[in-house]
């Protein structure tokens, strides 16, 4: 067995022993290994989460000290709103446009490391240029660096304030309901426009799933659908957890929506065609009403990664759709990459066509 490999199953293991403990329990265990082991095995436990990052529930408290504070001399932070896997959301005002923003700080201090820093800058400008090509992506404003309560430097970046919920809320709240193909086009084309651009600007997202499609709505209506937490946020998970550009750990992701490059440290790059693996995830899950991968099932998230027999298309969870929809899924969900679509654009453009014109003439 190679060195690879059985850094592999090592992460495997620790991974499975230590995901129903508890934090202490987990911080205990992996303070006796290996530190990188012990950073991958952290973001594998972290990205089992989906936790939304914007216009989140109400949160308490003031985990970094910042409410009532003028960031940067131009951010007034008015009040601590949610906490996702590496970073705590504030709503502030953009003091002299009068606007409000998301003001995301990252759990990460390590804004004094020039070479996090200059990450950090080239993936937001990244970021500003693709929100720039396309409404569909989360507007970004501004990066910087702030001082918390305790006077340690964090990165922050300041993004559009939304007012919804995503549309792994909207799944929670309406009970996992079965979208009709119209639904499905209204939710998900703004997400595979929005993608799309990403993959002809040379981006890939790598981390798409229900808690990063953000519905806006007013008074009880869609109005816009928004895609989430682009390349900013990777910089700061990844070196959060000490990891590095080698490629040679397991990058930050959401085991129940990864694609199979993800988790293999010895397999192929993950890119565009990453991207189509998870939205047909996304799509599935919507068409057949059902998860594909409970929140609570990391065995069934990590065998469908590694076993080409588990992965899930929609006749095989239940949905009513053609042979011609379901042969599209099976090519969007091929266990190799050079098996799917090549981006998002050309499987969104195949499901636009096998798709019935009208939802129940689909035979």
């Amino acid at each position: 067995m190679t060195i690879e490999r059985q850094r592999h199953q090592d992460v495997r293991a620790l991974f499975m022993e230590l995901f129903e403990q508890g934090p202490d329990v987990r911080e205990h265990r992996l303070a006796g290994v290996d530190a990188q082991l012990a950073a991958e095995v952290r973001s594998l436990l972290v990205h089992m989460t989906d936790a939304p990052l914007l216009a989140a529930p109400p949160a308490q408290g003031d985990p970094l000290g910042l409410c009532g504070q003028l960031v940067d001399d131009r951010y007034q932070v008015e009040r601590f709103v949610a906490e996702g896997g590496f970073s705590y959301v504030y709503q502030a005002e953009q003091v002299r446009w009068r606007r409000k923003v998301a003001l995301k700080a990252f759990k990460t201090s390590r804004a004094h490391d020039e070479r996090v820093r200059d990450a950090f800058i080239k993936e937001g400008a990244l970021l500003a240029q693709l929100s720039q090509l396309t409404t569909a992506i989360v507007q970004s404003y501004d990066i910087g660096t702030l001082a918390d309560g305790t006077g340690a430097p964090r990165l922050f970046t300041a993004l559009e304030w939304l007012e919804g919920r995503t549309l792994a809320r909207l799944c929670a709240d309406e009970g996992m309901p079965r979208f009709s193909f119209p639904r499905l086009f209204s939710v998900l084309d703004p997400i595979a426009q929005g993608l799309g651009v990403a993959h002809r600007s040379g981006i890939a997202h790598r981390d798409v799933k229900p808690a990063n499609i953000f519905l806006i709505e007013r008074e009880g209506h869609n109005v816009a659908v928004k895609l989430l937490d682009f390349g900013v946020a990777k910089v700061a998970a990844e070196h959060a957890r000490g990891f590095d550009d080698t490629g040679n750990t397991i990058k930050a992701f959401t085991l129940g929506y990864g694609a199979p490059e993800q988790l293999k440290k010895d397999g192929p790059p993950s890119g565009p065609w990453t991207d189509v693996y998870s939205l047909a995830l996304v799509a599935t899950e919507l068409l057949a009403g059902r998860r594909i991968v409970d929140a609570g099932d990391p065995i069934s998230a990590m065998k469908r990664l590694n076993e080409a027999s588990a992965r899930a298309t929609p006749r095989e969870l239940g949905a009513q759709v053609s042979r011609r929809v379901e042969k599209v899924f099976r090519k969007a969900l091929a266990p190799r990459p050079d098996d799917r679509y090549p981006d998002v654009s050309a499987f969104w453009t195949a499901l636009h066509h096998a798709a019935p014109r009208r939802w129940g003439s689909d035979n």
